[in-house]
């Protein structure tokens, strides 16, 4: 359990990044365009490992024994650009150049333009795979110590992964998962925005992920569930996840809400949203 003033300083954190990224797609070159909902759907996950949980440098991005955080589910990068942001790895006032031609801030996650970025996204699946070769990269350069009578590598960094429920479709998800297994990469952590819907229809639609926790236990992992989008459940589940016994690598099933915090996103299920000048004052308001 997590003292309740650290657990009330993180929920007031992910207020405040939902209305960065509402004022990111409200004033950015995009003209209000982006992936609203995906996007609140994963604050909480986002603001519990940026502000607690793993270990990075503002000053340095690339010091070399910090924790990656990969953001496969790439076309969400707002909520990425608003807290990196918010910890001063770039100045908040590029935020209002979202998505122009000449701005740091692309409609994709790119780590060749955007500092704190670790990976360039576009095809969905591809930053997990992504992910299991950095943990590989680790897990190689990792010296091996005595553990209990056996020896282990003992990796400097972990590598957190946020997934789609929708990317699962995606084959090559669960051929780096069975590859993640397979070398026992227990510093990769995958954590799954399972927000319930994909681009256009329900995530159970074309094909079936359910029973989804048992498909990543057959696959050799570890699995944990939570809340999402409760502050607790998610730094609980991050807590445990790291001390989880053995060499699996792990996975967490975020069970969250797409558009969480805006009812009329809740209701909405959509991929994308525009933000009109009308609707935009609404929304903030109701992020205070």
């Amino acid at each position: 359990m997590h003292d309740p003033a650290l657990v009330k300083e993180l929920e007031e954190k992910a207020k405040q990044i939902r209305r960065d990224i509402l004022y990111v797609l409200g004033h950015g070159g995009a003209g209000g365009g982006g992936h609203t909902p995906g996007d609140m759907s994963m604050v909480e996950l986002g603001v519990a490992l940026y502000y607690h949980h793993m270990k990075h440098d503002p000053k340095n991005p690339l010091w070399p024994d910090r924790d990656r955080y990969v953001l496969s589910k790439a076309h969400c990068c707002v909520a990425s650009y608003a807290i990196l942001a918010d910890l001063g790895y770039f100045s908040k006032d590029v935020l209002t150049t979202y998505q122009d031609w000449h701005s740091i801030l692309q409609g994709h996650a790119e780590a060749w333009s955007t500092p704190g970025i670790e990976y360039s996204g576009g095809s969905l699946g591809q930053g997990f795979s992504f992910s299991v070769g950095m943990a590989f990269a680790a897990m190689a350069k990792a010296p091996k110590v005595g553990l209990a009578g056996f020896e282990a590598r003992q990796p400097k960094y972990r590598i957190y992964t946020i997934t789609g429920d929708g990317e699962l479709c995606e084959g090559q998800i669960w051929s780096g998962a069975l590859t993640a297994s397979s070398y026992n990469l227990w510093n990769l952590i995958n954590i799954v925005d399972y927000n319930k819907y994909m681009g256009t229809q329900p995530s159970q639609g074309p094909i079936n992920m359910e029973p989804l926790a048992d498909k990543w236990r057959a696959f050799g992992w570890h699995v944990l569930e939570c809340n999402g989008n409760d502050m607790a459940s998610v730094l609980d589940t991050l807590d445990y996840a790291e001390i989880l016994p053995g060499a699996k690598p792990r996975c967490i099933i975020a069970h969250t809400t797409k558009g969480k915090g805006i009812a009329e996103l809740e209701e909405m299920h959509a991929h994308t949203s525009p933000i009109p000048k009308e609707t935009y004052q609404k929304w903030m308001n109701v992020l205070k």
